[in-house]
């Protein structure tokens, strides 16, 4: 009722189009993990500064402050992993999606999912903690590792 309240709609007209809240959260899920890839997938592949650009907006403090307008991961993952199968395949192929768009620019599998899980832990455990010189010094430190493994995915295999 609440959210359909906010979305100022009624709740009939929620469930005319869901059929239940597990159908509207699979929804929403896609939606926003669509908005994630979106984002990656905008970056043109082998713009390095770009990409640190997007990187260092996901581990700002703007973000880390304002959950209602960012990332869904850090804020409903927890949820999802008790959600039924339907969330939570929805919630795969989102995932999958942002890791394919992520991938295009490190062109390394684990180095896309290790990029995905390391932002994402970085704002969740930011998000927890009471001291801004705390929260600065964890985001600072994953955007710097970011850094290196984008550095490091895009050398030719001789190099690394």
């Amino acid at each position: 009722d609440e959210l359909a309240a906010a979305a100022g709609v009624t709740s009939g007209s929620v469930y005319k189009h869901f059929g239940g809240k597990s159908e509207l959260l699979a929804a929403i899920i896609a939606a926003e993990l669509a908005r994630s890839e979106a984002m990656f997938a905008a970056v043109p592949v082998g713009d390095a500064a770009r990409l640190d650009k997007v990187i260092a907006g996901y581990l700002s403090p703007a973000h880390v402050e304002h959950p209602e307008s960012g990332c869904p991961l850090p804020s409903l993952t927890p949820e999802i992993a008790r959600a039924d199968d339907d969330v939570r395949a929805a919630f795969e192929g989102g995932l999958r999606a942002v890791h394919a768009a992520m991938n295009e620019h490190v062109d390394d599998s684990d180095a896309a999912w290790a990029l995905m899980a390391q932002a994402v832990g970085a704002v969740m455990l930011a998000r927890a903690l009471p001291s801004g010189a705390t929260r600065g010094k964890v985001l600072a430190a994953v955007k710097r590792n970011a850094r290196a493994l984008v550095r490091a995915a895009r050398e030719p295999e001789d190099r690394r």
